[in-house]
C-alpha cells in the first residue's frame, strides 16, 4: 500500500510517500512562505522526479488534522481532499501531535509533546510507548506550559516547538519536583513529520475513509475570529 502524507500544521511543511510502512521519499520545507505556494509543487516533484510514479498509483492520502495553524491545517487538508476526490482513493486525518510523538516510539519513559500555540499556551498530550507500540495517550489539550509540564508527572521526554520555547521553564519545574530530569530530543524531532503521520496510519489502516469530507481540522482552541465575534457581535452585523 502506497500512502502520501501531508503536514502543514506549523511553519514547516512536509510530504512523504510511504509504501507498506517503509519511507520511499520525503520532502521538507521550512520558511515564512505560505504553504499554499509550495505544497502542490512538493507533491508533484516528489512523485514525478523522485518516486517516478503517478498520483493514480497511490493507494491513499493522509493529512495532519491538527492541532496547529488554523490556515496551515486548512491548506493541507484541502490539498489531500482534492487529491482524494480526483483519484477516488481513501483518506485519513492524523493528529499533529502524533506526527511528533511517533518519532520517539522507543522511548523508555513518557513522551510529552508540546506544540507552541502562541498566547502563552501549548497544544499537548502525553504518550506512553512499549517496544515501539503506543500503549497510552492522554486527551489533547491547549493549556499553559506549566499545566502541560505537570501532565508529564516527572521525568519525561519533551518534544515539539513548545518544548523548544519553554525549555527553561520545563527544566526548572522538573528540577523542583526532584523526580529525575527532563530529556529533550534533537532539533529535527521537534517537527511534525509527514513520514511519522504515515507511520501512525500504518498502525491502524482502518482509519482510512472513502469519504474525503471525513477529514476535519481539529483546532482544540477557538479561532481569533470566533473569540472576537463573541466579544463584539455588533461589529459583524
Amino acid at each position: 500500500m502506497k500512502i502520501i502524507a501531508v503536514n502543514t500544521a506549523e511553519t514547516s511543511a512536509s510530504v512523504a510517500l510511504v509504501e507498506d510502512g517503509m519511507p520511499v521519499c520525503e520532502e521538507f520545507f521550512s520558511s515564512r512562505v505560505t504553504h499554499s505556494r509550495v505544497l502542490m509543487e512538493m507533491v508533484e516533484q516528489m512523485l514525478t522526479r523522485r518516486a517516478l510514479i503517478s498520483v493514480a498509483e497511490v493507494d491513499g492520502f493522509v493529512a495532519a488534522r491538527g492541532p496547529g495553524s488554523f490556515t496551515g491545517l486548512r491548506i493541507g487538508i484541502s490539498v489531500v481532499k482534492g487529491l482524494a476526490y480526483a483519484t477516488s482513493k481513501p483518506v485519513a486525518g492524523i493528529s499533529s501531535l502524533d506526527g511528533i510523538a511517533w518519532q520517539m516510539a522507543w522511548a523508555d519513559r513518557p513522551v510529552l509533546v508540546m506544540m507552541d500555540a502562541k498566547r502563552g499556551e501549548v497544544y499537548c498530550a502525553r504518550y506512553g510507548f512499549s517496544n515501539g507500540r503506543l500503549v497510552e495517550k492522554t486527551e489533547e489539550l491547549c493549556v499553559s506550559p506549566e499545566k502541560a509540564v505537570a501532565l508529564a508527572g516527572g521525568s519525561a521526554v519533551f518534544a515539539g516547538s513548545g518544548a523548544l520555547v519553554y525549555r527553561e521553564l520545563i527544566e526548572a519545574h522538573i528540577h523542583g519536583l526532584g523526580k529525575g530530569s527532563a530529556c529533550f530530543v534533537p532539533g529535527f524531532q521537534n517537527q511534525v513529520r509527514a513520514v511519522a503521520l504515515a507511520h501512525a496510519l500504518f498502525q491502524d489502516t482502518g482509519r482510512l475513509s472513502d469519504d474525503p469530507a471525513s477529514i476535519l481540522p481539529v483546532y482544540i482552541r477557538r479561532s481569533d475570529a470566533e473569540i472576537n465575534y463573541e466579544k463584539h457581535p455588533d461589529r459583524f452585523c
